[in-house]
């Protein structure tokens, strides 16, 4: 249209998601948005992701040229470390900001002297099945990014070992969360933003997720939190090398003051995730 690619697809309003009178059925306008291409990969409004105000038009008429611009998008960028909500694994013992939500057996975690060893669990932490072990850190209350790299060693394809994952977890509670991990998915492997939400009204839902990149061997897992307007957001990021970035959607959440990060290796047991260190930064402007 006019020179400019454009993506239709169907949006919720987060504000009024339903239909009255019917539970849990969504309103799903149709919605557009410019898709651009970067690096030979298409992209909503250069990696902005789909708009939530007015945009510019698109051309209407043959002839016509489109007024959108396209803008790429800034990834979000670690400032300064935090180190009293950071470790590096290298220590004898875990830092003192660490506690547990369910400590775990003995024998099933470790520090190995470059990685914190933690076995994958045949327990959960969704909806109902809250009986995973949950390592934790206070959150800042400002906004920050955090940071893992993860290496879970559950084999690049088959499909007896679905949904066993290990990453990271913003937790409010066992119902309110915020979760990017590197998950087996039948005889997939991919990274999944994740979102639990409680208290809902009958039948509406409580768990949603998103994807973002593909996991290698060992994949960089980042969050970052920001609060425009006052509204907590968290956006995810995947990394094959921890140098190139690939940015994901942005879940809004409120978890409070009292939020923490954690570390998560669930769904399943046999296998072992090592997590190399955990950073907390300031986001740059």
């Amino acid at each position: 249209m006019g020179g400019q690619d454009w993506f239709f697809y169907h949006a919720i309003d987060r504000n009024a998601p339903y239909f009255a009178g019917v539970s849990g059925f969504t309103k799903r306008p149709a919605m557009i948005d410019a898709l651009d291409w970067v690096n030979g990969w298409p992209v909503v409004r250069g990696g902005q992701g789909p708009s939530d105000s007015e945009q510019p038009l698109p051309a209407a008429q043959a002839g016509q040229k489109s007024l959108y611009v396209t803008q790429l998008a800034v990834a979000d960028q670690p400032g300064t470390v935090m180190p009293g909500a950071s470790d590096e694994f290298n220590a004898s013992a875990l830092g003192p900001q660490w506690s547990w939500v369910r400590q775990p057996a003995v024998g099933t975690y470790q520090l190995t002297g470059n990685s914190f060893r933690f076995n994958t669990q045949a327990a959960d932490l969704l909806v109902d099945s809250n009986n995973a072990s949950v390592l934790i850190e206070p959150a800042p209350t400002a906004d920050y990014v955090v940071e893992t790299r993860v290496t879970l060693n559950v084999p690049a394809s088959g499909c007896c070992q679905n949904y066993v994952q290990a990453g990271l977890v913003i937790y409010g509670d066992d119902d309110n969360y915020i979760r990017l991990d590197n998950v087996s998915f039948n005889d997939t492997r991919q990274t999944e933003f994740a979102k639990e939400l409680s208290p809902v009204p009958s039948g509406y839902p409580r768990y949603g997720s998103t994807w973002i990149g593909t996991p290698g061997d060992s994949t960089w897992l980042r969050i970052v939190k920001r609060s425009p307007g006052g509204v907590e957001t968290y956006t995810g990021y995947t990394s094959n090398d921890g140098v190139v970035w690939t940015r994901g959607g942005a879940w809004a959440h409120t978890l409070g003051s009292t939020a923490k990060i954690g570390l998560v290796s669930l769904g399943g047991s046999g296998f072992v995730a090592d997590f190399d260190y955990v950073r907390t930064s300031t986001v740059l402007p």
